[in-house]
């Protein structure tokens, strides 16, 4: 049976028990920065490539932890980075200007205290956003995990006063056998998908979780087409895997 999705945050949904890696190192990164004592830093990163999953990972960590949870986009200011954080907190009335809404930001943080998931971190940084959240982790002393891609830990190192405030940097893993297992008990749920063709799967498209999933649910379309109820990797036999990797084309 499938237990209860998480909040959807992207396109793909993992289910609660299914933990995927990158789902656990989330959630182990977002605690480490929760239990360290009060004079410690409270920053935390994860950080990797595209397709590995962040997103998935990180709202998996807000719904098992209450954290607020808000995902940056690339035209955001830092009023915008301000309200959306507001948003999250359950503040009704955001003020007008940028330093009342920060204020408004720290004090409901430090009357219900909870800690902070920042998606796409990525943007903030070249939107010179860092040093607003600095600001918060410093007047609150909540957990910050910021998510973003693989060069995020680089670009953070400009910043040195935020840089040196953070406590675990943790870089996302490509999926596994054993996640490639149940990103396949999890999606192919009409047809009997052979472990070897699932884990093929994940070899092919590099643990990239997102095209191992777009190869698990073409598998089944096509075996549903096709009428058969199990498959394996001698029945998928030379079918293109779609890993991302450009077609070539032989010259006549």
């Amino acid at each position: 049976m499938k237990s209860t999705l998480i909040p959807p945050a992207t396109d793909m949904d993992i289910p609660r028990q299914a933990q995927l890696t990158n789902m656990s190192l989330a959630m182990q990164t977002l605690m480490d920065c929760m239990n360290v004592g009060s004079s410690m830093p409270r920053l935390g990163l994860l950080y990797g490539y595209s397709g590995y999953g962040k997103t998935v990972a990180a709202a998996f960590a807000a719904s098992a932890t209450d954290a607020a949870y808000i995902e940056a986009r690339s035209i955001w200011t830092q009023r915008t980075l301000l309200v959306a954080l507001a948003d999250a907190l359950g503040i009704a009335k955001p003020e007008k200007t940028a330093p009342r809404i920060l204020e408004q930001v720290i004090a409901s943080l430090n009357t219900q205290p909870r800690p902070l998931i920042i998606d796409e971190m990525d943007y903030l940084v070249k939107k010179q956003a860092v040093d607003i959240i600095r600001d918060i982790h410093d007047a609150t002393g909540v957990a910050i995990l910021m998510i973003g891609e693989e060069s995020l830990p680089s670009k953070l190192k400009e910043w040195e006063r935020f840089d040196n405030r953070i406590l675990v940097s943790t870089p996302a893993q490509p999926a596994s056998p054993a996640d490639a297992l149940q990103l396949r008990d999890y999606y192919c749920d009409k047809v009997a998908v052979a472990d070897d063709l699932a884990i093929q799967f994940g070899s092919a498209c590099r643990g990239v979780t997102r095209r191992i999933v777009t190869n698990l649910e073409r598998a089944q379309r096509t075996a549903l087409q096709e009428g058969i109820g199990a498959i394996d990797s001698k029945w998928w036999g030379n079918r293109r895997i779609e890993n991302g990797d450009l077609l070539t084309r032989r010259a006549a």
